[in-house]
């Protein structure tokens, strides 16, 4: 390959349900308009095939897409990391990318650890963006963290990587320093969105009282994303006629979640979206929030939906551990409260609704200010110029 010719790069994405939809279509968006030539290895089975082809209508035509599954609906070849070297080989491509190293480095490092490494074909190929490398943050605890950590020691001595994306602008600066010589990148999470609709507009469209103050839960509603703690903190507070949940996004199988939103509505205190829901629907959503709520448990990394919040300029309530709770902090985006504790949350709450107009002001202009630094140029600019400069492979 010419050494000015952009390389050919295979994206790895076998999933479809949370951010990853968004996010094939934001990398894939930003190859090819910075001119490379693009294969998508996905879930090309019928149901998971009509979400991408809407997600990616005015792209598939630029590009080549390659399903990760056989004909019977198995992995090709027979697991994960075999069907991505298989679709590498197919494409073509001299360069790997995979939008969620998680759902393959795991299996690397721990084999790696002992001498088995991935398959010859992806060595000194691969990048991607690592969402929750937690030994990292942490080498030696849990004890699996050691064997992760010697898998990635050894990969990276052997050049195995080409770019790594980490998430955490914290952790990416511990490495930065650590590891000059690796290809560590920080990537911030993104948002897009038209969030100029007014409010009153916002809530008329999804049928909220303009009279109430709404408070956001948005995507996947489980335990680990703390919809329960929230629905407590509503049943304990249900005096209060002025508080409301708006809570949109596919809701977890769990009974006790789904009985207490069910009881939510019925008092008429919520709405629920228990659904996909599209750009247009997420947009109206932030639109028609006071406030965005992010109760997380024990959550490891980013969150795309505080980076909506701040480009909707919402104010956020947050639990006060990890990376969510230090960036909430940092940059005056919102409230937080005690991780796991429902009063403290429901504090928080009520503190948000009683915010003087000049706190909801400063919120809301912190929110926009931070937006800036995750917007999708800012995404743009951190993905592509490591790609940019990179030579040519033979």
């Amino acid at each position: 390959m010419n050494s000015l010719q952009k390389p050919h790069i295979l994206i790895f994405e076998p999933r479809i349900k949370g951010h990853h939809l968004k996010w094939l279509r934001y990398i894939t968006e930003d190859f090819i308009a910075a001119g490379f030539k693009l294969t998508l290895a996905v879930d090309w089975r019928p149901e998971s095939r009509k979400l991408i082809d809407n997600e990616l209508s005015n792209l598939t035509e630029k590009i080549k897409i390659l399903s990760i599954y056989n004909e019977a609906g198995k992995w090709r070849k027979g697991s994960k990391l075999k069907a991505l070297a298989d679709c590498f080989s197919e494409s073509s491509a001299q360069e790997v990318f995979v939008n969620n190293l998680d759902d393959i480095v795991s299996y690397c490092l721990r084999r790696a650890s002992v001498g088995i490494f991935p398959p010859k074909i992806l060595q000194g190929r691969v990048s991607g963006v690592y969402f929750r490398p937690r030994f990292l943050l942490n080498p030696v605890w849990p004890p699996g963290n050691v064997i992760k950590s010697i898998g990635f020691t050894r990969l990276l001595k052997k050049g195995w990587f080409k770019n790594i994306y980490l998430m955490d602008e914290y952790l990416f600066s511990r490495f930065q320093d650590r590891l000059i010589d690796q290809s560590f990148h920080f990537l911030p999470d993104p948002w897009s969105g038209d969030f100029s609709q007014p409010m009153e507009q916002a809530r008329e469209i999804l049928k909220i009282p303009l009279d109430k103050f709404v408070f956001l839960n948005y995507g996947i509603g489980d335990k680990r994303k703390g919809l329960h703690l929230v629905i407590h903190a509503m049943l304990e507070a249900s005096h209060e006629s002025r508080l409301f949940l708006l809570c949109a996004g596919q809701i977890s199988k769990n009974n006790t979640i789904c009985n207490g939103l069910d009881k939510l509505e019925t008092l008429g205190h919520a709405k629920v979206l228990n659904r996909y829901v599209s750009d247009g629907e997420e947009a109206l959503c932030f639109c028609a929030a006071d406030a965005v709520l992010l109760p997380y448990v024990n959550h490891f990394g980013s969150s795309g939906v505080l980076s909506l919040a701040a480009g909707a300029g919402k104010m956020v309530i947050a639990s006060d551990d990890g990376l969510v709770g230090r960036r909430v902090l940092e940059h005056k985006l919102g409230l937080l409260f005690s991780s796991g504790n429902t009063k403290s949350l429901r504090k928080s709450m009520s503190q948000a609704m009683s915010l003087s107009r000049s706190d909801r002001d400063q919120f809301h202009n912190s929110a926009l200010e931070y937006a800036l630094s995750c917007n999708r140029e800012a995404f743009r600019h951190a993905l592509l110029p490591p790609f940019n400069r990179l030579g040519s492979i033979d």
